[in-house]
């Protein structure tokens, strides 16, 4: 199903070129490969993919993402980043003042908030970079069905404070519209099934639409248009908040 689904918004809008980090926990596994088969097929564009699985926000002592963001920008100098993680989150997180905040109310949402605007900023490169950052489809059962709309909140609450050049995928909207799961949609006249057995991950088909939004928003943006000088980009300037999902 994911070939026949590939090749459609990949051939719009002319990229000149750049490096695409795309990153995240095994959310983000399928979308990076069907990104660079968009990108890289018809265009001088380079996709890196970065997946680290079982790691979250809340869980620094598997991988502090924060600071790790820090080492993928000096190591890949993205021009472009595209983020999905959240699947393992919802464990306590210890604020800055100290004190341990369980998920999934206000505290907890406002200590991810401020972890996932730091690393916004620091994937920002100081102007030189663009953030795509992917909301959370809502899964089918169990506890994710609280953790995910607080990562998805804390996530919301760090694009408005994190300034402009931070864009938000709405895959909540186009997979899980009002919150509901379903394991199938229709897509290009197609029954397309689009999240795998455990009610939490994409399915290659999946991956490939929600590759279509990401790619749509970076055409909007020109964020792999030609940079002028002094590695500011062309183009107008993104929105914290991405548009209301294309209809099918």
């Amino acid at each position: 199903m994911l070939a026949s689904l590939v090749g459609g918004p990949a051939a719009s809008g002319a990229g000149t070129g750049g490096r695409v980090l795309a990153t995240g926990d095994s959310m983000i596994q399928y979308v990076d490969a069907a990104l660079s088969q968009r990108l890289e097929r018809r265009r001088r564009v380079r996709v890196a993919s970065d997946a680290h699985v079982s790691t979250g926000l809340s869980k620094p002592s598997l991988l502090n993402w924060p600071r790790y963001a820090k080492q993928q920008v000096r190591r890949y100098r993205p021009r472009v980043t595209v983020m999905f993680i959240g699947a393992n989150d919802g464990f306590p997180m210890t604020n800055r003042s100290g004190r341990s905040v369980g998920c999934c109310g206000k505290q907890w949402r406002d200590e991810y908030a401020r972890r996932a605007m730091a690393m916004m900023r620091t994937y920002g490169r100081r102007g030189r970079g663009r953030v795509y950052w992917l909301l959370l489809p809502q899964a089918r059962s169990g506890f994710f069905r609280r953790v995910f709309p607080a990562v998805n909140a804390g996530v919301r609450k760090a694009a408005r404070r994190s300034g402009n050049r931070r864009q938000l995928i709405h895959l909540n909207r186009v997979f899980t519209p009002g919150g509901r799961f379903r394991s199938a949609m229709r897509y290009r006249g197609r029954l397309v099934t689009v999240r795998q057995p455990d009610g939490v991950h994409l399915t290659p088909a999946g991956a490939s639409i929600a590759a279509d939004e990401v790619v749509a928003a970076i055409d909007r943006g020109h964020a792999l248009a030609r940079p002028r000088l002094g590695g500011r980009f062309r183009g107008p300037r993104d929105q914290s908040k991405a548009s209301a999902p294309r209809r099918r």
